[in-house]
């Protein structure tokens, strides 16, 4: 499941967070029922919060998106693992997902940390505290700036405009 080829670094793609997600699901969390249809995708460039859960009005469909940064190389893999297990946590406890809600709030006394650990994940817990404490505001400051979204090239603003124009006749 490595994001490199041919010894160049690679962005991940949706397809690598969607194969990360499912085996962590298999090898830790394998006695959830997956009870609605559960998608995963690297989000919005949030400055404050690395993964998020929702769930559509009728619940037949789980939304878990990941900050988009967490696609970069430099962003260590166990960053972008536990951020999943984190939102997995929530989907089995109830939040974003209709299995019965087992806790009043989200983070209720550590819950996720506890659940995390009881699953063979609380290794990773400390590394990736660390590494957010310690790496992420540079890293955001770096990739997005005080403005608030990514550099991007004129031509790829140029294809965007163009894809969002209304067609013409």
């Amino acid at each position: 499941m490595s994001s490199q080829r041919h010894g160049l670094a690679l962005l991940r793609t949706n397809d690598w967070l969607e194969e990360l997600f499912d085996t962590i699901w298999a090898n830790h969390f394998s006695d959830v029922e997956r009870v609605n249809e559960v998608t995963i995708e690297f989000s919005r460039h949030w400055k404050t919060r690395l993964g998020l859960i929702r769930m559509s009005e009728s619940q037949a469909h789980t939304y878990v998106g990941i900050n988009g940064l967490l696609r970069h190389p430099d962003v260590p893999e166990f960053v972008v693992m536990l951020t999943a297990a984190h939102e997995l946590c929530h989907y089995a406890h109830g939040f974003g997902s209709p299995l019965p809600q087992r806790y009043p709030h989200p983070h209720a006394g550590n819950v996720v940390g506890r659940e995390l650990e009881r699953r063979g994940l609380g290794h990773l817990v400390d590394d990736y505290d660390a590494w957010v404490s310690d790496y992420w505001h540079d890293f955001y400051e770096r990739h997005v700036g005080r403005v608030g979204s990514p550099a991007r090239s004129k031509a790829s603003a140029h294809t965007r405009a163009a894809a969002a124009a209304p067609a013409r006749r």
